[in-house]
């Protein structure tokens, strides 16, 4: 059996790596062959892989492993890629006792039990099993630099251990394994740190340090390359509950806060009159140039890239015209009868933008989110940004999500000095009609996000520097940034990781005496940094990351020469982020 990792310029590509596994596997078997995949591995292939290029590479057919067994195709080879869990070996050994197919070859997305190993060969008497290898893909990469170990229950990430029924130490096993997929498919040995007071990352920051310091330290002993050692950041969402309730204005994260993404795919069947074989967009920079190059853009200059694309499209038909409005371009586009590629490519855009420019007109976003942003941004000014939240809270024409959000937001901000101000918010939603679950969840929020359980300064006013120190602020271009002036906790924290700075109370290591790695590696600022946020990362920090990445390339500020890989075990938008709250309320009722 053999293991495979990433080499070369590629290794901190995720997107890269994923492919270059699969590629690997499908080209090394030669001929007609079935991919079969389990639940997760599905997930991992079809986010980096389209169809097409799947069929491309011989592949008759793409199964599930758990799905009921069709018929018998000895002429086709069976490569299979799956995680190596007790139901997929249980699944494996009643494939090989009654086969399918002419010949297997298995492909485990992490390490394989010699136990495990063992029960597949005495189960394997005809002789089947051609090869067994690890290639370590047990995680989803989104983007080059974005990645995910999704949980099946998102909501225990952020359940306390006090109500444990036995699922979050499934939690912290799924966790540990992903990530440490990851280190293995860079083929780098990090430093572990992680952030104080969160119970879960301190118990996953350690099941991991077992993982790769002592219980498979040679697998995970790459040898000292001499430079400084990569270091792997554990954060708490709730550490930060701002980044996932505000209003986004950049085309990705706007997607995923008012339609919702799910692996790169966005469910459009709810849309009006939309074509069936649109009622599923694929939103993946890899295999999308114009959602590559538009991804960040914001909203504005989204409209005019899309207006571009439909201009090409009136070209194309010879109908020149001159589009105005978006539901100029979204008539013209749908009435189109026969589609080249781009135009598909074209009504898909259209159809988003004008998903998201019905959504802002509907729920007055842009005057909610001005507001979100003066509370979350601005000097503190209890007074004024009390008038500004009670004046909306107050406007039934605002819908009642966006009005808890605001009030959400406001007692973040003004938890110490605003009680009075915050009740008085909470009063009104109540007497509003507003169910009372969903004001008790309000309190429940602020209670687990509380400032003083909270490290990160997410107000940046805890220190007169930190008042001045926004990476977004240097940028700012026009009035449009009003709506875009918010910058992550996280990117003071990596500032803080690049310059060395991170105080190692607030964010200590696992293992103080460097399990392996030299004492001077770990004293210099890392190169490469892998971020962990249990209970989810944002699309906002993905950009952001994006950002200090390409800045790192160029040799520009302080993330000169530092790569960032980002992952979590979700991707939240206000509604998942609140909706995952919620299940934690309800177990907490049932664990009394």
């Amino acid at each position: 059996m053999s293991g495979a990792g990433a080499q070369g310029a590629q290794a901190a590509d995720l997107v890269a790596v994923l492919r270059s596994y699969v590629d690997r596997m499908l080209r090394e078997v030669p001929g007609m062959k079935v991919l079969l995949l389990d639940s997760e591995t599905t997930r991992v292939v079809s986010t980096v892989f389209s169809q097409s290029e799947i069929l491309e590479q011989e592949v008759y057919l793409v199964e599930r492993l758990e799905a009921d067994k069709g018929d018998q195709l000895f002429h086709l080879k069976a490569v299979c890629f799956l995680r190596p869990t007790r139901e997929n070996i249980a699944r494996i050994r009643r494939e090989l006792r009654d086969p399918r197919f002419g010949e297997y070859h298995l492909f485990f997305a992490n390490r394989m039990e010699d136990m495990r190993l063992q029960d597949l060969a005495e189960m394997d008497v005809k002789e089947m099993v051609h090869e067994v290898h690890e290639y370590f893909g047990d995680f989803v990469a989104l983007e080059p630099h974005h990645f995910l170990v999704p949980l099946a229950r998102p909501h225990l990430a952020m359940q306390p251990f006090s109500w444990d029924f036995g699922n979050s130490s499934d939690a912290i096993s799924r966790m540990t394994e992903g990530v440490a997929s990851v280190m293995l498919s860079l083929r780098r040995r990090f430093a572990i740190r992680y952030q104080r007071g969160s119970e879960i990352c301190e118990r996953f920051a350690q099941s991991l340090h077992h993982l790769t310091a002592i219980e498979e330290r040679e697998l995970f002993d790459f040898g000292s390359r001499g430079d400084a050692a990569p270091v792997l950041l554990v954060l708490d969402r709730r550490d930060d509950p701002v980044t996932p309730l505000l209003s986004q204005w950049t085309y990705q994260a706007m997607v995923h806060e008012l339609v919702g993404i799910n692996t790169n795919r966005v469910d459009l069947r709810h849309v009006p009159g939309v074509k069936s074989e649109f009622a599923e967009a694929v939103l993946s920079a890899h295999q999308d140039p114009f959602f590559r190059a538009n991804m960040y853009a914001n909203f504005g200059d989204l409209g005019m890239a899309v207006k571009g694309m439909v201009d090409a499209a009136s070209s194309e038909q010879r109908s020149a015209r001159d589009f105005q409005t978006i539901e100029q371009m979204a008539s013209f586009i749908e009435n189109l009868t026969d589609y080249s590629h781009q135009q598909g490519v074209t009504y898909k855009h259209v159809t988003l933008m004008s998903e998201l420019s019905h959504a802002v007109e509907r729920r007055n976003l842009m005057t909610v989110s001005g507001v979100e942003q003066d509370v979350a941004c601005q000097a503190p000014a209890l007074a004024a940004h009390y008038e500004a939240v009670a004046g909306l809270v107050g406007n039934l024409a605002i819908e009642e999500r966006d009005r808890l959000r605001l009030v959400l937001l406001f007692a973040l901000r003004y938890e110490r000095d605003g009680q009075a101000q915050v009740a008085a918010l909470l009063r009104t939603l109540g007497e509003q009609g507003v169910e009372p679950h969903r004001l008790a969840l309000l309190r429940f929020v602020l209670q687990a996000c509380s400032a003083d359980r909270r490290v990160a300064d997410i107000f940046s006013d805890r220190t007169m520097s930190s008042r001045f120190a926004s990476l977004a602020k240097q940028h700012l271009k026009g009035v449009e940034n009003v709506y875009t002036q918010h910058t992550p906790a996280l990117v003071g924290l990596l500032e803080k990781l690049a310059r060395n700075k991170l105080p190692e109370p607030d964010y200590p290591r696992v293992d103080r005496h460097g399990g392996g790695l030299g004492e001077q590696q770990q004293s210099r600022a890392p190169r490469l940094v892998a971020v962990f946020i249990i209970g989810g990362t944002t699309y906002e920090e993905a950009r952001a990351v994006a950002e200090l990445n390409a800045a790192g390339e160029k040799g520009e500020g302080w993330s000169a020469g530092m790569r960032v890989v980002l992952g979590g075990t979700s991707v939240q938008s206000s509604e998942t982020f609140l909706k995952d709250f919620q299940e934690v309320l309800l177990n907490e009722r049932y664990a009394r």
